[in-house]
């Protein structure tokens, strides 16, 4: 009897042991192991409604690749489209993969496999998009864990989930980029930050929706002027596969410049500036000519406030601006579309995190964002009889995150333009006496 309770306590102590042994490594390694469970579920979520048609993948992406298909990956460049030859390249190559059985849904007609494996490379740069936020996190907090949630955060945000595995929008390959630009132009290595600008805008035009913030890092000298030509040139290499294949010099041009006059509306389902506004179709063709403007006007106007105040260039105040240029400038753009806010949504988590607080923001972002992404998903507005002004609930969403963001750059420190204008003045005595 004595032996077996013996062996007994030798088991509870073994057992004990081994639950303390498993608690400390949940403990140390717990939000790794849900990076991966977040990872791997967000994954087969997204694998299970790979196969939604919408008009955009099937009509335009898939039909794109279909034109590469009959004249060969030789002549991807030929192809009907509106996309960067990036994006074209992009395709092309799966087009060289095994496209499997016709099939028929939601009254689209399209191979299987080509649905997979456009949504697939999607998926990888969601998961990319992730990781970036998980670095300008760590870079700024320092912190692991801060850094891990919102790698967990940015993993599941469901209108980016909708945005790639539904709707399948390529919009997390130049998201992607442009947060890996903010990440290396927050570690102060400016000439990487530019190239992956430039690679962003050579994949959708939408990235020059981080433009006024790339020129306020130039202007406060966190980006060296001497580097700028590195975007262009960026833009230019993406064009080799074109030019290797066949292309003339002007024949990647020509997709930007059907990118900037395919769309005449004021708004596209955005839920920005024009969006509260109500104007018959002529009212709405003269305004149209004169919104690019008003818009540049009035972003200058902010950015000029930002620039005069000159705020500590702390990586959480360069972060914030990010945010609310970004978002200015989606706000008050026309032609703009439904799923333009999507790197704002981006930013924000980020901003939100860093901060440690304001994480109201994040469902905030995206509720607007879901709700200008439901009209085209479902095919009825967020409140139907309300039609497209139910939208105007997202747009003021919009209007007080931009606040939020705005008063947060205002209470930031700062030393406003005359101690600026007096250090420019030192350092040009300075060169002055150097040269």
């Amino acid at each position: 009897m004595d032996k077996l309770n013996g062996f007994i306590k030798f088991l509870s102590r073994k057992y004990r042991l081994c639950g303390l042994n498993v608690l400390k490594f949940l403990y140390t390694h717990g939000l790794f192991i849900a990076m991966l469970a977040a990872t791997a579920l967000t994954l087969f979520a997204k694998l299970s409604v790979a196969m939604y048609p919408t008009q955009d993948v099937v009509g335009y992406v898939l039909e794109w690749m279909k034109q590469i298909k009959e004249v060969g990956i030789g002549k991807f460049y030929t192809a009907d489209a509106d996309y960067s030859p990036m994006f074209l390249f992009l395709i092309s190559l799966l087009t060289l993969l095994p496209q499997g059985a016709p099939i028929t849904l939601h009254g689209f007609e399209f191979f299987a496999n080509q649905m997979l494996y456009v949504k697939c490379c999607y998926f990888i740069f969601d998961i990319l998009i992730a990781i970036a936020v998980f670095l300008i996190i760590k870079h700024i907090t320092k912190s692991w864990n801060k850094a891990a949630t919102g790698y967990l955060v940015a993993v599941i945000l469901p209108v980016q989930f909708v945005n790639s595995a539904v709707w399948g929008n390529a919009d997390s390959l130049y998201a992607c980029l442009i947060l890996y630009c903010v990440y290396f132009a927050l570690k102060s290595k400016g000439a990487a930050a530019l190239l992956l600008f430039g690679l962003a805008l050579a994949n959708k035009l939408q990235a020059l929706f981080i433009a006024p913030f790339i020129v306020y890092l130039l202007l406060i000298r966190k980006i060296k002027f001497r580097t700028i030509f590195l975007a262009p040139l960026a833009v230019l290499a993406s064009f080799i596969p074109a030019y290797i294949c066949g292309a003339d010099f002007l024949k990647p041009f020509e997709f930007f410049a059907k990118q900037v006059g395919g769309y005449k509306k004021l708004t596209l389902g955005c839920p920005n500036f024009w969006q509260l506004f109500a104007f018959n179709p002529e009212s709405e063709s003269i305004i149209a000519n004169g919104a690019p403007f008003f818009a540049i006007a009035v972003i200058g106007v902010f950015f000029a406030i930002i620039f005069f105040r000159n705020i500590k260039p702390t990586d959480e105040n360069l972060l914030t601006i990010a945010a609310f240029t970004v978002g200015i400038t989606v706000f008050f753009l026309p032609h703009m579309h439904e799923r333009y806010f999507y790197l704002v949504d981006l930013l924000v988590v980020v901003y939100a995190l860093v901060r440690n607080k304001n994480y109201f923001l994040i469902p905030l972002m995206q509720i607007a964002s879901g709700i200008a992404y439901y009209h085209y998903i479902s095919g009825r507005y967020f409140i139907d009889p309300w039609g497209e002004d139910s939208v105007h609930i997202a747009a003021l969403i919009i209007v007080f995150v931009l606040c939020f963001l705005f008063s947060h750059i205002l209470k930031a420190e700062h030393s406003g333009a005359k101690a600026a204008v007096a250090a420019l003045q030192g350092e040009l005595e300075e060169i002055r006496r150097d040269t």
